[in-house]
């Protein structure tokens, strides 16, 4: 008895969640991702700083942080549900210098890999929200 209770609202649950993935757009999907990319490279960048992995981890993470968000700037205009070209532009701002920070990554404390942090953090911020 108690398992048909609980199966109800879950099953509701689940039917809501899978409901909403299918109704998102291309373009929320692909700005979701890459804000979700943008965010590892920065935790990457800063865990390299810190010691937390080695430096030929993150450069390895970083050729697979480049694989999935290279020609983004190409794809992001023509996506089925974008926005504006307005907004649109705005993330483009955006992703080229964090772009430059995923294929040139600052992993030595002689460069001003701060900044790079700050740039990936600013288009993370900027895709994810754009991605609803």
């Amino acid at each position: 008895m108690l398992r048909k209770r609980c199966a109800g609202p879950l099953l509701l649950v689940l039917l809501t969640v899978t409901g909403c993935q299918l109704t998102q757009s291309a373009f929320s999907r692909t700005v979701g991702n890459a804000g979700a990319a943008f965010s590892a490279a920065s935790t990457t960048l800063t865990y390299a700083h810190e010691g937390k992995i080695t430096s030929a981890y993150a450069q390895s993470s970083f050729v697979n942080y480049q694989s999935e968000l290279d020609g983004l700037d190409q794809q992001l205009p023509s996506q089925q549900g974008a926005p504006d070209k307005r907004t649109v532009q705005h993330l483009l701002d955006l992703y080229r210098p964090a772009m430059q920070a995923v294929i040139q990554p600052c992993l030595e404390e002689s460069c001003h890999w701060q900044a790079q942090v700050a740039a990936l953090n600013r288009a993370s911020q900027a895709f994810l929200m754009a991605g609803g």
